[in-house]
């Protein structure tokens, strides 16, 4: 490959890797590819297997008319595209051919032929499939241009493992987008606030409750601090205990003027959390709790804030009753090797390694209770 071919193939690639943290940039991908290979229009499509909808669709160059039809499309691939799928995973399929079959919707057949485009040379590659996700990527020229040839197709070979690391990125920080969406609209509907700091206080997450404020806490540069200084001292204390060697739970009283009190819980999560596993180091939860406004059972808060599903929320009542795992499972009448597995799924969601630590976690919330 010459320098300057070497060039352009480079920059493709370090655009590829841009729209992983960039995704309204992949128009811009694809007509930079499409200008390379001498293409007319391109698409893409990022879709769930199961039931061919598409979670991202990128059309360039095609008709407005066209662009709408195969964007409202649920189930159904631009036919220039839809030859990937007759490929394995990274091999591009290049065809001229009048795409009229049967398989094509009829409103769509009619279309294509209106606009004169039933007839077009493509060369399109199924680049990423993770047996719930695929995407398929195809670019078009015209049916009167030459077809794609051998140097178009090594190229895009080429981009391949790129493009199929971008997808499959791309996949999964979609995932992580709809589950961070989905927990924050959770937490955001609870009554209780709820904060996630770091030792020194600095909010790095707030619930709606959270950040409608408490007597006698207030942010100041990001942090949380008390009002007072015997409860300032207090809530550093905790905060130093929930992370230190040994982390432990603790809680703060907090007294209203006007004689009301919240019940602060300060409990630890450990860095392998899943809560702290984006920040890598260890952090603390504050849950605040007033007797005479909330009904929230503590139990489901932790259930929401880690995930517990309704068997382990049942088993984690009767660990903190003091059951064992047998006494347990004959309770929940099941049998105790269900009880165990159990166990690890809660170990693994709360950061803890065993069955005291759990339970002490679990426990801190009892501290919320009137």
């Amino acid at each position: 490959m010459g320098d300057i071919k070497q060039r352009a193939y480079d920059a493709l690639v370090t655009t590829i890797h841009t729209v992983v943290l960039e995704p309204a940039r992949w128009d811009a991908l694809l007509k930079r590819i499409a200008d390379t290979v001498n293409a007319d229009s391109a698409a893409f499509y990022l879709r769930d297997k199961l039931s061919g909808i598409a979670s991202q669709c990128n059309l360039v160059g095609y008709p407005e008319a066209l662009t709408l039809c195969f964007q409202d499309a649920a189930t159904e691939v631009d036919p220039w595209t839809r030859i990937a799928l007759r490929a394995n995973v990274g091999v591009w399929v290049s065809q001229t051919a009048c795409f009229d079959d049967r398989r094509l919707n009829p409103d769509t057949a009619t279309m294509l032929a209106r606009l004169g485009l039933s007839r077009r040379s493509a060369i399109a590659c199924r680049v990423f499939d993770d047996g719930r996700n695929e995407a398929l990527l195809g670019f078009q020229r015209d049916a009167g241009a030459a077809p794609f040839a051998r140097e178009d197709n090594e190229l895009l070979s080429r981009l391949s493992q790129h493009l199929e690391l971008a997808c499959r990125l791309s996949s999964e920080f979609s995932r992580l987008r709809l589950q961070a969406a989905v927990a924050r609209q959770a937490l955001d509907r609870l009554a209780t606030p709820i904060w996630v700091l770091d030792v020194d206080g600095t909010i790095l997450f707030a619930n709606h409750a959270a950040q409608q404020g408490l007597p006698c806490l207030s942010v100041k540069k990001g942090r949380l601090q008390a009002d007072t200084s015997p409860v300032s001292t207090r809530l550093a204390s905790l905060l130093a205990q929930a992370t230190g060697p040994k982390p432990r739970s603790g809680a703060l009283a907090l007294d209203h003027e006007e004689g009301g009190r919240h019940t602060v819980l300060v409990a630890p999560l450990p860095p392998e959390s899943p809560l702290a596993a984006d920040w890598r180091r260890p952090l603390v939860l504050l849950m605040a709790h007033n007797p005479m406004l909330s009904d929230a059972q503590p139990l489901e808060v932790l259930s929401a804030l880690y995930g517990l599903s309704p068997a382990e929320c049942r088993l984690a009542s009767l660990l903190l009753e003091g059951c064992s795992p047998a006494e347990a499972a004959d309770r929940l009448m099941v049998q105790v090797s269900t009880i165990r597995t159990q166990l690890k799924s809660m170990f693994w969601k709360t950061g803890t390694h065993r069955q005291g630590e759990l339970v002490k976690l679990l426990s801190g919330a009892l501290l919320l209770k009137a």
